[in-house]
């Protein structure tokens, strides 16, 4: 009987004639293989046979169902482990641009501080893990794919636990099957345990079931990464873990996949002195980087500098283990490059206007150019009514603060979107002025009460109107560049998770809590407490809360974009009425701003119009009220056209005139005029 040692990788999978395969086996090293495989090798070749009488290829239907249970796994772990790398480049990416926007953001008058230097420090860090990650992940999901299925990960398991004792390839084959069958059984039982509601069980099961296979894949991975790198700085290691991979058998048959014998697995370091040298050298430039936050805060030098200290690293551990960073590593380089470039060009090009170049939104009756646009062909005042076309939009009949009389009401949304919008003018004497233009004739006892200053993250304005018990905080959107970089500390890694999303369900199979406690900061909320950006504007509600309580008013809070969101935020905190016009979302930043989300749905209020993708940003909690835009998604955020989308809807109730600002977007024809007022909406 002729011994054999050829491989049950290529025994199970290569459709070759008996002539070939004998030719094989005399070619191989005899004694090599073990009784009991040989034994199993002549099954598959009686098997082989056993397709028809005449036949020298194995039937396709047995061909098919030969190895079943691979096939089972290789499609589940394919998909769990392309799932976790969705999921941790995500999470990781949102964290690293977290981490990298905050220290943009932090003023230059900060100073260096604990969590500036932590956050120089852990950009890099975290987005060369991240590569890493990304590129062993990618390896790991082919290997789960191919033939035989996780051979890869078994041969460097086994050659990197070989110092540990005589650890076999079937040895691992048993431990890695035995944990991908059993942990998402654990994870589907506990999450069906756990679930407050019974009625739809099976989805808590498909869940549970779900993230336990994402554990699994995690584990794999970060366990190949470690033995990879062990593996790979030894290069009779490496050669041990390329010889067992060409020789593993399938998986769930548990053969046992041996070496020739002839490598020496003696530790040899490979290149230690290269590693520590591109490693002190990126030590040196984030020390450096340090020192130019400190003395100098140029951004743009914080930035190559950041870039610079991640490449030197990577250099450093690839002298260390040549083969651990592929292609893979340095595509996720440039795609997180691309992706902040991204998010910043993004941000800014949903900012205000410059201050110098901002004119009223609307002129009160009162104001010197009132009623002189001739040459609009809209009206100059009306009022939704029940002679209107359609009915007004359920907003339009809201108010805020107390009643005056029957037709003076609290404010209406059309005056809170003219106080958010104010809050974008220049300095004190700006702001008066364009009040002033914007009020007069429909609220002559106005109080411009506090003006925050321009530099300031999320600025505000304080407005009081005793004719209307009521008094205003307006919070500035996002209007300069470190406006942009603070919206983008802290929706960057929401962001990064709903992009994901695209490709894989990432928030849908994640749970709602997890995915809050991802976006809400995690690692770098503890460094950043003294940047809050909303700490500031919590404290001046309280403050103004208060006094307008002594005054006998209503305190009620608006903002536009980011501003918006910081409203909601703190009338949450503060418990006052808050109106948002195009804020980002709010329900996955429950612990970013520690929000009740039954206060938030109590207390705020958004105007969302449909193109406009900033509230797409996270998801929405509250009273929503929908506007129709069909403009360009950044048209559609400008506060001025959500203001005429309201107008056109709403009308009036104060003789005000839109027709400056509302004319370059409507005309007569799309405005909710009452029969017999202009020419309507035409049928």
């Amino acid at each position: 009987m002729l011994s054999t040692s050829m491989s049950p990788r290529d025994q199970g999978y290569a459709a070759e004639s008996l002539d070939d395969l004998d030719l094989e086996s005399r070619s191989g090293q005899a004694g090599e293989s073990s009784h009991a495989q040989m034994e199993e090798d002549s099954k598959d070749k009686s098997f082989q046979r056993a397709g028809t009488k005449d036949s020298r290829f194995m039937h396709p239907d047995d061909s098919l169902h030969l190895h079943w249970y691979e096939t089972t796994v290789r499609l589940r772990g394919m998909f769990y482990i392309f799932f976790s790398l969705a999921v941790v480049m995500a999470l990781s990416l949102g964290c690293t641009a977290e981490a990298f926007f905050f220290i943009m953001a932090s003023p230059e008058d900060s100073g260096l501080s604990f969590g500036i230097v932590v956050g120089i420090l852990l950009t890099p860090l975290s987005l060369l893990l991240t590569a890493i990650y990304v590129d062993e992940c990618i390896d790991m999901g082919l290997d789960a794919a191919d033939k035989p299925s996780f051979g890869l990960f078994r041969a460097a398991v086994t050659a990197a636990t070989r110092c540990f004792g005589k650890v076999q390839t079937d040895h691992v084959e048993r431990a890695l099957v035995l944990f991908v069958e059993t942990v998402p059984i654990i994870f589907a039982i506990i999450s069906l345990v756990m679930s407050p509601s019974k009625v739809y069980w099976y989805k808590e099961v498909g869940r549970g079931y779900c993230l336990g296979g994402l554990i699994c894949a995690l584990c794999i991975c970060i366990t190949y990464i470690a033995c990879h790198a062990h593996v790979g700085h030894i290069p009779a290691r490496d050669e041990l873990m390329a010889e067992l991979y060409h020789n593993m058998g399938p998986l769930g048959r548990f053969r046992r996949a041996e070496g020739s014998g002839a490598h020496e697995l003696i530790d040899k370091p490979n290149h230690w002195g290269r590693a520590c040298c591109f490693g002190l050298l990126g030590l040196c430039i984030e020390i450096g980087v340090i020192l130019v936050f400190l003395f100098f805060h140029r951004l743009y030098a914080i930035c190559i500098g950041e870039l610079l200290a991640t490449l030197l690293w990577a250099f450093a551990l690839r002298s260390y283990a040549p083969r651990l960073l592929g292609k893979a590593f340095w595509c996720t380089l440039i795609f997180f490059i691309l992706l902040a470039a991204s998010l910043l060009m993004g941000t800014m090009q949903s900012a205000e206007p410059n201050p110098s170049e901002l004119d009223p939104m609307v002129l009160g009756p009162a104001s010197m150019n009132f009623n002189t646009s001739l040459e609009s062909r809209l009206p100059l005042h009306f009022e939704a009514s029940p002679l209107s076309p359609h009915p007004a939009s359920p907003i339009c009949r809201t108010s805020w603060g107390e009643e005056g009389g029957l037709k003076n009401w609290g404010l209406s949304i059309l005056d809170l979107s003219i106080m958010a919008f104010a809050s974008s003018f220049g300095g004190e004497a700006d702001v008066r002025e364009g009040l002033g233009k914007m009020l007069n004739g429909t609220f002559p006892d106005w109080e411009l009460l506090e003006v925050e200053n321009w530099n300031t993250t999320g600025r505000w304005i304080v407005v009081a109107i005793p004719s209307r018990n009521v008094r205003i905080i307006s919070v500035r959107g996002t209007t300069n560049l470190r406006d942009a970089y603070a919206n983008l500390q802290i929706y960057s890694a929401i962001v990064v998770l709903q992009l994901m999303g695209i490709l894989t369900p990432v928030l849908s199979l994640m749970p709602q809590t997890v995915i809050q406690r991802v976006a809400g900061g995690g690692i770098t909320k503890s460094f950043r407490q003294r940047f809050r950006v909303e700490a500031r504007l919590a404290d001046a509600a309280r403050k103004h809360k208060e006094e307008a309580k002594k005054a006998g008013q209503v305190l009620v809070m608006t903002g536009h974009s980011l501003g918006g969101a910081l409203v909601g935020a703190v009338s949450t905190q503060v418990g006052v009425p808050g109106v948002g016009f195009s804020p980002p979302g709010l329900l996955f930043q429950k612990f970013q701003w520690d929000l009740d989300l039954v206060q938030l749905t109590r207390a705020f209020t958004v105007v969302q119009p449909t193109n406009d993708v900033v509230p797409q940003v996270d998801s929405q909690r509250g009273l929503i009220e929908w506007l129709p835009c069909g403009e360009s998604a950044l048209t559609c955020h400008r506060l001025t056209h959500t203001a005429c989308a309201l107008w056109a809807q709403c009308g009036d109730s104060r003789p005000r005139d839109w027709r400056p600002t509302c004319s370059r977007w409507f005309g007569p024809e799309d405005l909710n005029l009452p029969v017999g007022e202009g020419e309507g909406r035409k049928a």
